[in-house]
């Protein structure tokens, strides 16, 4: 015998923004670059994803959104 513990309701969240969404952050590239990378510390490894996390964030900037009115 199962037990049901909730419901999951689809009908909130539209699946096609999320798809949406997702295909925008593919068309930029990776937040970081692919590949291992190893570090000598947490701290170091920390200012690393900054670093990377910012440059993405600057290169994306640059750009407007589809949703964006024309200027």
């Amino acid at each position: 015998m199962q037990k049901t513990v909730g419901h999951r309701r689809t009908d909130r969240h539209d699946p096609a923004a999320l798809q949406h969404t997702l295909a925008a952050v593919r068309r930029t590239g990776a937040l970081v670059p692919r590949g291992v990378y190893r570090f000598h510390s947490f701290e170091e490894a920390d200012a690393w994803m900054t670093r990377m996390m910012a440059r993405t964030h600057v290169s994306r900037s640059s750009t407007t959104s589809c949703a964006s009115p024309a200027r």
